[in-house]
């Protein structure tokens, strides 16, 4: 049994693995995509991001089984209960092989006629096909290596999955680097670079699983269609919410290239660059705290369980401020000296509108961990599917309304934040209380500290813009780093408890002094 010291050191090192892991992913990201974006040109960029979307359709199939072994397997485990534990692991990784071969035969004959089902620039076809080739190949060694993550979320060392995410974006920012070097440009790169990072993180997790956890293995005898009947029943609200994330946001690149341009389509991926790091940062912080909330239920600790909810609240909202602050005060500085090409003021216009909801969610990420956990999945599912559908409907009926481009384009990079809204300051804080069966205002308190704490960030940030417009790489940092201290002086004292702050200090005199 872990001590309170050895608990918090564990959470000091996943918390900080995951910061790490962000500023690495960060820096590969911004560098490489001025210079393949350069290179290939925005047209040919944007499929990039269509063929991730489209091929998470195919998680459709998936989803269902998978989503909710993790939760299964770690209870079992920590009840000390090993055998069922493997029937649970067996069963979906046999079951995976078999699903490897469906996903194969509906990938490959979308890929055959991919030309009739998007649009494509004839000279980018045989590009673009290829691309979804590798990325297809991808999915499927990530579905098949997909039951060999769980060790570390079992063990509560995510510091080593993060550890093997830097590592991964190492080898995929030099696979771009060299082959973009030494060979004439191709987007289907993108794709091969990816196939080393998902080949290297299998090996890595299979490597961990073997070390963490070496009573977990696949032997045929363990496979029990009654651990596959189960995780179905409880994961189909899962699939019902993939869904639902695919009408509210997997078919926006798709609608751009149908009914708005391959160009615009381009430009809207690209301002998806910045929201996808930020929500990557959360999932990556949120995710050091389901480990912790897993185990407290699976031991029946509710007092502690809560303790670490609203702890949860006040380090993401601590978070919060500090890239959003920079987005919206600096971004258009950024994207000014990032493609010094392009539009600084429509890409900053249409990452804001893409990123307005975050405020009221990114607080309350660690909160889809409650619903998994607590196995409350229905109306969390049947909420998000209501909110996507609007979302899908909104869009695709304006699509026919609006004439403009750039208003179809605003109208879809918008319309996902209004409906956000509702579920980031209604739902989250109401049903995680419900599910934990707490009032449901007890979270709002640290919500609205938040909030008041973003805002306050933003108007001292814009101050200082007033007398400080940077005009160079140097400025910018100096100007990123300027908003970085406000917020982490304000939000020790907005948000942070005495506790938090006592907590950090320690932490950064022990490591640094």
């Amino acid at each position: 049994m872990l001590t309170d010291s050895s608990k918090n050191r564990q959470f000091a090192i996943n918390m900080m693995a995951s910061l790490i892991t962000f500023a690495v992913g960060l820096g590969i990201r911004f560098g490489l995509t001025p210079y393949i974006v350069r290179t290939i040109g925005p047209e040919a960029y944007g499929f990039i991001g269509l063929s991730a979307n489209i091929l998470t359709y195919t998680s459709l199939i998936t989803i269902a089984l998978n989503s909710m072994v993790g939760r299964f397997i770690t209870i079992k485990y920590c009840e000390g209960n090993i055998d069922e534990a493997n029937k649970y692991y067996a069963s979906v990784f046999l079951s995976n092989i078999v699903l490897a071969f469906v996903i194969t035969f509906v990938v490959s004959l979308c890929i055959i006629w991919l030309e009739y089902l998007i649009n494509i620039p004839e000279k980018l076809v045989f590009d673009v096909k290829l691309l979804f080739a590798l990325m297809a190949i991808n999915n499927i060694i990530g579905l098949l290596a997909g039951t060999w993550t769980i060790a570390t979320f079992i063990k509560n060392r995510l510091d080593l999955s993060n550890v093997r995410t830097i590592i991964g974006n190492v080898i995929k920012a030099l696979s771009l680097i060299l082959l973009f070097s030494f060979f004439k440009p191709h987007v289907w790169y993108l794709g091969l670079a990816g196939m080393f990072l998902t080949i290297y993180t299998a090996f890595a997790n299979y490597r961990f699983t073997s070390v963490l956890t070496p009573e977990l293995g696949v032997k045929k005898e363990n496979f029990d269609f009654g651990k596959i009947v189960e995780l179905l029943k409880s994961g189909v609200w899962s699939l019902i919410s993939r869904l639902g994330e695919i009408l509210g946001q997997g078919f926006d690149l798709l609608l751009a290239n149908l009914y708005i341009g391959m160009i615009e389509m381009g430009y809207f991926a690209i301002t998806k660059n910045v929201p996808v790091l930020i929500l990557g940062l959360f999932q990556s912080i949120s995710a050091v705290f389901a480990p912790t909330m897993t185990r407290y239920f699976a031991e029946k600790k509710h007092d502690e369980l809560l303790n670490e909810c609203h702890k949860s609240i006040r380090i993401l909202s601590f978070f919060t401020a500090i890239p959003l602050t920079c987005l919206y005060v600096y971004g258009d500085s950024f994207y000014r000296l990032w493609l010094p090409t392009e539009n600084s003021s429509d890409l900053i216009f249409l990452t804001v509108l893409g990123t307005f909801a975050l405020p009221y969610t990114l607080p309350l990420e660690s909160f889809w961990n409650i619903f998994t956990i607590t196995n409350k999945l229905k109306y969390s599912t049947l909420f998000m599917l209501g909110n996507n559908v609007a979302v899908f409907l909104i869009v695709f009926v304006s699509m026919y309304i609006v004439e403009s481009s750039e208003m179809r384009l605003f109208v879809l990079a918008g319309t996902r934040s209004f409906c956000g809204i509702i579920r980031g300051f209604v739902f989250l804080p109401m049903y995680g209380a419900h599910c934990l069966l707490l009032p449901k205002t007890t979270f709002y308190k640290n919500l609205f500290k938040a909030l008041a704490y973003f805002i306050i960030c933003l108007l001292i940030c814009f101050g200082i813009k007033y007398f400080f417009e940077p005009n160079s790489w140097g400025q910018l940092i100096l100007a990123f780093s300027l908003v970085t201290i406000v917020c982490v002086i304000t939000g020790m004292y907005i948000v942070l408890s005495k506790f938090d702050r006592i907590y950090l200090l320690n932490k950064i005199k022990e490591k640094f002094f």
